[in-house]
């Protein structure tokens, strides 16, 4: 018997979509016929998924006048039952598709209207056109679409526009059953004082240079320690270290790994003590966690990260590392060598880590949200 057809498309997204691809297509492989078209020069199979490569465009213009009808003319090729978005751009794209008879889904992961206010690219005076004109295709979009949002309380649903009964809340937690094999039982017991960051090095709301002044802070003390660094640059943002002011001096102290998968990346974690997440969003447009946090605590490495309300509530909750100003570097400089120099602070924070990524903060039970929503968008109740 064949299977139902799904298809995941984005504009945006890489192939490697820790959230997309190693989460949610992956999840809904074991039922459904899935494929995935993103962003990568791959096209196969790969962990049970049907993967279609797209080019990553060289800049914005491109994108929106070639690369997202050339993702819209494969997903249409799909002849899926059901289409799951990604991006804004591909709102429109999914009400043909519903007009069409399809059942469509999406995946809000972040406060776009918001971050359309703050995008650098665009001029200031039309950033207010762009929102504006996002939040009435969103309105509409949600009388054709099933809205997937990611938040951290649902008082941000009114941040989305959403219709009662058109939405679900499905986090961006981590795959805990994936990641633990990279647990560590006694980190403090490790040689040398070892940081571990993944994810973007530069862009809107990451800032490494920050992190790099408090190597510098920390060296100044007498405290020696190494960054492993694995990721890649932002549009837009400076493509080398070399031009921060104490490069010369904390060099020696950053190994940078350039972009690796995730089990390469996170089988480099198991050597490190401390895990530092860089996204400092506004609090005027912050409605969800950072993945890299999940992750972190499903290994069970404390980490250090922002210190807006959603990650003070949640540390106030869990107890899985410390909250600092991510702007100063000070901040951040103490907050390591606080943790590095506990022993007993470090396994309550691993220890809570691990505790709580075990009982609430995991991907298995959103998956199961996930599956369950298909399952009614293709037999209504």
């Amino acid at each position: 018997m064949s299977r139902i057809k799904v298809c995941h498309f984005s504009s945006v997204h890489s192939q490697t979509d820790t959230r997309v691809f190693y989460r949610e297509c992956r999840s809904l492989a074991k039922v459904y016929d899935v494929t995935f078209i993103g962003i990568g020069n791959y096209t196969g199979m790969k962990d049970g998924v049907f993967m279609i490569g797209i080019p990553k465009p060289g800049n914005y213009l491109i994108r929106f006048i070639h690369t997202i009808f050339k993702v819209f003319g494969e997903a249409i090729k799909t002849d899926a039952s059901i289409y799951h978005i990604h991006d804004a751009e591909m709102i429109l794209f999914g009400i043909v598709l519903s007009l069409s008879g399809k059942k469509v889904i999406y995946d809000i992961h972040e406060n776009t209207y918001q971050d359309i206010l703050l995008k650098p690219w665009l001029p200031a005076k039309l950033r207010s056109v762009f929102a504006f004109c996002y939040r009435i295709v969103l309105q509409l979009g949600s009388y054709f679409m099933h809205y997937i949002v990611v938040i951290a309380d649902p008082e941000f649903l009114k941040d989305f526009y959403v219709k009662e009964n058109q939405y679900s809340i499905i986090q961006n937690y981590a795959d805990t059953g994936a990641l633990k094999k990279y647990r560590v039982s006694n980190r403090s017991g490790l040689p040398g004082n070892n940081l571990f960051y993944i994810g973007m090095i530069r862009d809107m709301y990451y800032d490494i240079d920050k992190l790099f002044d408090a190597l510098y802070i920390l060296k100044q003390k007498g405290i020696e320690t190494h960054l492993h660094c694995i990721g890649y640059f932002g549009a837009m943002t400076g493509k080398d270290f070399k031009k921060h002011k104490h490069w010369n001096v904390i060099k020696a102290l950053v190994i940078f790994h350039g972009f690796l998968e995730m089990e390469e990346a996170y089988e480099i974690s198991k050597t490190c003590k401390v895990g530092i997440c860089l996204k400092n969003q506004p609090e005027s447009m912050l409605v969800s966690h950072e993945r890299k946090l999940f992750e972190y605590m499903a290994i069970g490495l404390p980490s250090v990260f922002c210190n807006t309300h959603i990650y003070q509530s949640l540390n106030q909750k869990c107890e899985v590392g410390l909250c600092v100003d991510l702007k100063k570097p000070e901040e951040i400089a103490q907050a390591i060598e606080q943790i590095l120099f506990s022993n007993e602070l470090q396994e309550t924070f691993s220890n809570n880590n691990i505790f709580w990524s075990e009982l609430e903060y995991n991907w298995e039970a959103e998956a199961l949200k996930l599956l369950q929503l298909y399952h009614r968008l293709i037999i209504p109740v």
